[in-house]
């Protein structure tokens, strides 16, 4: 019998396992703290999740911004749905005359 990944984690006792397809690490304009994105796959599916180290709250918004659908068709489309989470809020912020500040970054805890 070949093997294959899928037959390899076919046990009773493994679930949600997922696949690491990169990481990505920059900072989002004049602020200090380094973003890392990480893209993985579920083993037998085609969507790439993501998940991000920091989220963006910038002046004026309730809370820091969590995207309602963290995945995106393949790891291109995931990056760029990742990295607008943030640029589109700090974009708006810096056109309405705010000054970045390091605090409108807001660590993932559970990253």
């Amino acid at each position: 019998m070949a093997w294959t990944i899928e037959k390899a984690l076919a046990d009773e006792h493994i679930s949600d396992v997922r696949k690491e397809s990169g990481e990505y690490e920059f900072q989002l304009g004049s602020l200090t703290p380094r973003i890392t994105i990480r893209l993985y796959q579920k083993v037998g599916e085609q969507r790439v999740w993501w998940e991000q180290s920091h989220y963006i709250k910038t002046p004026g918004m309730l809370g820091p911004y969590h995207a309602s659908r963290p995945w995106g068709d393949d790891e291109a489309y995931a990056l760029h749905l990742a990295v607008t989470s943030l640029t589109s809020y700090y974009g708006q912020a810096l056109k309405k005359g705010e000054t970045p500040s390091d605090d409108w970054l807001i660590p993932d805890e559970n990253f």
